[in-house]
């Protein structure tokens, strides 16, 4: 089902590209709108589920404890931060021509708290499932919306 369902937006996408980006853009940012709203209310779920006190972590003193804990290793981990929070704003901004304004308010309101949230929650599914690290994406994600069993 996944590869099919694939098949079909990948078909869509490249039948109305010559169209121009603007289409593109119009026709995909409620597809992404609705991705990141689904990882927002996902995360929101299993923090209140697993472990609410993961939100413990958006206290700026950890990152001073981090960093002095951890040294110049903890500099790749927040490489690894940053590269997941910039891809997932450069996915959103990539599709169409908007305006330095608009994809600030989109990454800010949107974009940012979403991916907070999901890692959020997925480090709050890790605290009650530890065994479940090596795919917790899709192990955190609630098995009443889960269309594939994985």
């Amino acid at each position: 089902e996944v590869v099919s369902i694939s098949i079909v937006v990948l078909v869509a996408l490249f039948s109305i590209q010559r169209f121009g980006t603007g289409k593109v853009g119009f026709m995909f940012a409620p597809v992404l709108a609705l991705w990141f709203f689904s990882l927002g209310s996902i995360g929101i779920y299993n923090i209140l589920k697993y472990d609410i006190t993961v939100v413990r972590a958006l206290n700026p003193a950890y990152i001073y404890y981090f960093f002095k804990n951890n040294g110049k290793s903890a500099w790749s981990a927040l490489g690894g931060c940053v590269l997941c929070i910039t891809g997932a704003e450069a996915m959103f901004a990539d599709l169409g021509h908007f305006s330095v304004p608009a994809i600030q308010i989109a990454f800010t309101c949107v974009v940012f708290p979403c991916l907070l949230l999901a890692y959020m929650g997925q480090a709050a599914f890790l605290m009650k499932n530890p065994a479940s690290y090596s795919s917790v994406f899709y192990k955190s994600v609630p098995g009443d919306i889960v269309f594939i069993n994985i």
